[in-house]
C-alpha cells in the first residue's frame, strides 16, 4: 500500500448578501471536466446544491485562469470541493480561485 497526499487551497468570501468556500485541488483536469466533491458537515442530511454550480466551476476556472495569465503560470482545477448550502454571489467564487491560485503561483518568488 501507499500514501498519496491531496491538498486543497481554500478560502472563504464573505460579504453582506454572500457566503461561499472556494476549495481547489490543483492537477490535470479530467476529460470529462472538474471533479465536484460535496463538503457535508457530519449531521448534515440535506446535500442537494443549493446554488448555481455551472456559474460556481466557470467562476473558479477564469479565477485561475486570469492568475494564470497574470503570473505566467500554467495550474488546472483537478477537483474543487462545495459547500451545498452555501449562498454566492456573482463574481465571489472567481475573486477567491484568483486569490488562491496567484497565491500558489507567487509563494515561491
Amino acid at each position: 500500500m501507499s500514501i498519496h497526499e491531496s491538498t486543497y487551497y481554500r478560502r472563504q468570501h464573505v460579504t453582506g448578501p454572500g457566503c461561499v468556500l472556494v476549495s481547489i485541488k490543483f492537477g490535470k483536469t479530467p476529460e470529462d471536466g472538474v471533479l465536484v466533491v460535496k463538503r457535508l458537515a457530519l449531521k448534515q442530511e440535506e446535500a442537494e446544491i443549493q446554488f448555481d454550480l455551472d456559474r460556481h466551476i466557470e467562476e473558479i476556472l477564469a479565477g485561475v485562469q486570469i492568475a494564470n495569465e497574470k503570473h505566467d503560470g500554467n495550474l488546472e482545477v483537478q477537483e474543487i470541493e462545495v459547500v451545498p448550502n452555501d449562498y454566492p454571489q456573482r463574481g465571489q467564487a472567481m475573486s477567491a480561485a484568483f486569490k488562491i491560485a496567484e497565491h500558489v503561483l507567487t509563494k515561491n518568488i
